[in-house]
């Protein structure tokens, strides 16, 4: 794939996947969800300017710094979310429904980020989908512990400090 057509798909991504976030997070009537998503839609803006700069740098030869989200952060906010919110929610049939077209969305992207890194001729364009697929991976595991909490929030803590019950 060219170079600027990769770029302006991965720019859809983003902007697809921030409209997601961002309308999930103004209907939903769940606390959880609605942070969740939330935080998600302002990742994606970050996600939206760097590909816009990194593009604009591009043809200068100019390295950006690239922000964003990782897995630490990703794992801080939920455990603070979570702190937050401790009572059981219920999940509404559009909130099963934003969180599985995020869990779609955060997967193809990264599919795609990977296609692209694949084909990469350069480390610094190696760096960047390496970043950008990073990034969805941190957010792939985010929508997932927050869908799998609000669903069951006892089997959750049983199988994130994996908890066993033993029968004798």
């Amino acid at each position: 794939m060219e170079l600027k057509k990769a770029f302006q798909t991965a720019l859809e991504f983003e902007q697809k996947g921030h409209s997601i976030y961002e309308e999930t997070s103004n209907k939903t009537k769940n606390s959880i969800v609605a942070k969740t998503f939330r935080y998600l839609a302002d990742q994606e803006l970050i996600h939206i300017e760097q590909i816009k700069e990194y593009i604009a740098q591009l043809d200068n030869g100019i390295n950006i710094e690239l922000k964003g989200d990782d897995l630490q952060k990703t794992k801080q906010f939920f455990t603070m979310t979570v702190q937050e919110f401790k009572e059981k929610t219920e999940l509404s049939d559009d909130d099963i429904k934003a969180h599985d077209a995020a869990l779609d969305l955060e997967q193809s992207a990264y599919n795609f980020y990977k296609e692209q890194y694949d084909q990469a001729d350069n480390n610094e364009l190696k760096a960047f989908f390496q970043w950008l697929m990073d990034q969805e991976n941190a957010h792939y595991g985010l929508v997932k512990r927050a869908y799998d909490y609000i669903k069951d929030p006892v089997s959750f803590y049983s199988e994130e400090e994996a908890w066993s019950v033993d029968g004798g």
